[in-house]
């Protein structure tokens, strides 16, 4: 092989990097303007799951699980409000429209706060009627739990996401 064609092989070479980091930059760059809306993506979908587990734990067998209708009301207006809210957020950006760095860490730091309460909530129902049930319906309580096991990492998500924005203060 002749030092020319070493040369033209290296040069090759150098191309085929240089086009691969350039794709690696333009991708870190999407990722980096995008990244908020792929968290609220994860927040709606994963709100989604958890509501319709707990009301399918809830329609087989309301009187199975032992909980008051304030602790439904304080679930289901997490779960159904954050559904709004993160709908509405996703779509105004979609839009073009981008809320302050305030506003998104507020409604970040609020999901976080109503999915902990109403994941303990739904752990303390769990809880609290399956072992009074002399025969209970496996299925709906695995309903209930794996809601609550949902609330749990939509809460870590919402955390995650106020944090990423406090530290960055950038517009969502």
């Amino acid at each position: 092989m002749s030092a020319g064609d070493r040369e033209a092989e290296a040069q090759a070479k150098k191309g085929e990097d240089g086009a691969a980091s350039d794709r690696d930059h333009r991708a870190a760059a999407v990722l980096k303007k995008n990244w908020c809306v792929g968290l609220r993506i994860v927040e709606l979908i994963l709100a989604v799951i958890a509501v319709g587990l707990v009301v399918g734990a809830l329609y087989y067998m309301p009187q199975v699980v032992a909980s008051s209708h304030r602790h439904i009301a304080l679930i289901y207006s997490s779960f159904s409000s954050f559904i709004i809210i993160t709908g509405v957020l996703i779509i105004a950006r979609l839009l073009g429209e981008s809320a302050g760095w305030k506003t998104s860490l507020m409604f970040s730091v609020l999901g976080f706060i109503m999915f902990t309460a109403a994941a303990g909530i739904i752990f303390y129902d769990w809880h609290r009627s399956y072992y009074v049930n002399i025969r209970p319906n496996k299925e709906a309580y695995d309903l209930l739990i794996s809601s609550g096991v949902f609330a749990v990492i939509d809460a870590a998500v919402f955390l995650v996401h106020a944090i990423i924005t406090f530290m960055n203060e950038a517009d969502y």
